[in-house]
């Protein structure tokens, strides 16, 4: 995230979750063409005349009510994920563990959590077609994004096109925050700005703030 998003974060003390529609990728939360056959054929199977026309409004809808927060999964930092979402030395990465996020969401009966399955939707069916399956499967295309996701469903609404755009869900940053990464190309006063605004902000949080572990000087 950039600095403004970290200051958001910190002030809202909740994650900001998107609504599965209004990111960048239009094929988020869509099925593939086989799975739509796979649908007619079971209507076809059990006598209906229904056929995935029948059901597709629903599939569009769930698009429009379904919101997403999307976390990178890995052992190691990633140069590449610093590139997309830091841009050029502007970035900021929270660090975590899954079985926090797991625990961060346990009252939240209406969050769920789990890894993206990535698929060539050309080619692929998705195993299921329950109203979460769509959106945890991806183009494997942006499997490079190793993505650990929450899924907040509200469920059918009568009026798709006035959900609103993102959801907050509560989120205790001093339970769940283990470390504050700055970007490894930043310049030294984006360091001591962010330092500054977690001392102002969030004093508990400033001893956990590092620069980037790929910032570190070779050994020769």
């Amino acid at each position: 995230m950039d600095l403004a998003k970290l200051v958001s974060l910190i002030q809202s003390r909740s994650l900001y979750l998107v609504r599965l529609d209004k990111l960048t990728d239009p094929y988020e939360g869509t099925i593939t063409s086989l799975t739509a056959a796979g649908i007619n054929e079971y209507f076809k199977q059990i006598g209906s005349t229904n056929t995935y026309e029948a059901v597709s409004k629903l599939f569009r809808e769930s698009r429009q009510s379904t919101f997403v927060s999307c976390w990178h999964v890995n052992e190691h930092e990633s140069e590449a994920m610093w590139r997309l979402y830091g841009g050029s030395g502007g970035g900021i990465a929270i660090q975590t563990t899954y079985s926090k996020l797991v625990e961060s969401i346990e009252f939240q009966h209406d969050v769920y959590i789990g890894l993206i399955s990535y698929i060539d939707y050309p080619t692929g069916v998705l195993p299921d077609v329950n109203g979460f399956t769509p959106a945890m499967h991806k183009r494997v295309s942006f499997a490079h994004e190793r993505e650990v996701r929450f899924v907040w469903y509200w469920g059918s609404v009568p009026y798709p096109d006035q959900t609103p755009n993102h959801l907050a869900m509560p989120w205790n940053l001093e339970t769940y925050i283990e470390k504050i990464y700055v970007d490894p190309n930043a310049p030294a006063y984006y360091f001591e700005a962010v330092q500054a605004v977690l001392k102002t902000m969030a004093p508990t949080l400033a001893n956990r703030l590092e620069w980037s572990q790929m910032k570190a000087s070779p050994f020769i």
